[in-house]
C-alpha cells in the first residue's frame, strides 16, 4: 500500500495575503484523510470557516459552496487555533477568515 500526502498552505501568514479573506479552492476529492491546522495570534472573535463544493470546477467556475464548519476562538486562552479533521467526500475545499485574521496561518494536510 502506498500512502500519498500533500500539504497545502491555504493562508501562509505573509503580509502579501493580509487582505485576502477567502483562500483558493483546493481539489481534495482524491484524498481519504483531510486535516486543517490553524494558528492565530488574534484574540477573541477570530473565526475560520471551511467550505466545500462538489461543482465540476474544471470546465466552469465553482459557484455553489456549502459551509462545512465554522471554528470560533472564544477567548484569549484558546487563541492559538488547533488541528481539526474534515470528513472526506467533497471535491473542492476552501477556507474563509474574518478581517481581523490578517496574518493567521491555515494549512491543509491531505492523505490517500
Amino acid at each position: 500500500m502506498v500512502w500519498y500526502t500533500r500539504r497545502v498552505a491555504m493562508f501562509d501568514g505573509s503580509s502579501g495575503q493580509s487582505s485576502t479573506y477567502t483562500s483558493s479552492a483546493v481539489l481534495v476529492g482524491d484524498y481519504d484523510n483531510l486535516s486543517v491546522s490553524w494558528h492565530t495570534d488574534t484574540a477573541t472573535g477570530s473565526r475560520l470557516t471551511l467550505e466545500g463544493s462538489n461543482d465540476d470546477g474544471f470546465t466552469a467556475a465553482i459557484t455553489y459552496w456549502s459551509v462545512m464548519t465554522g471554528i470560533t476562538v472564544a477567548d484569549q486562552a484558546t487563541a492559538t487555533g488547533g488541528v481539526y479533521t474534515v470528513d472526506p467526500g467533497i471535491r473542492w475545499m476552501r477556507a474563509a477568515r474574518n478581517s481581523n485574521e490578517s496574518l493567521s496561518i491555515v494549512n491543509l494536510q491531505l492523505g490517500a
